[in-house]
């Protein structure tokens, strides 16, 4: 395979990536009219797709969140 090639799928798989994050973030914008079951339910979503490194990350903003609201 040439490079042309490898460069051309390389930036159709980033495309097709771009597009599912900017579905996510769509999804967000909606979310404040969702019930907390269903908020749960898509975090859940989103985590499962997670590697094991980004549901740390997750964590660790959750671990933030809930020490932010024992100052306030």
């Amino acid at each position: 395979m040439d490079s042309n090639n490898i460069d051309s799928i390389d930036k159709k798989i980033n495309k097709v990536a771009n597009d599912n994050l900017d579905s996510l973030e769509n999804i967000l914008n909606h979310l404040e009219h969702m019930d907390s079951d269903e908020l749960r339910s898509e975090a859940k979503k989103m985590i499962d797709d997670c590697s094991k490194n980004e549901i740390k990350k997750v964590l660790k903003l959750l671990i933030d969140i809930a020490r932010k609201s024992f100052e306030d």
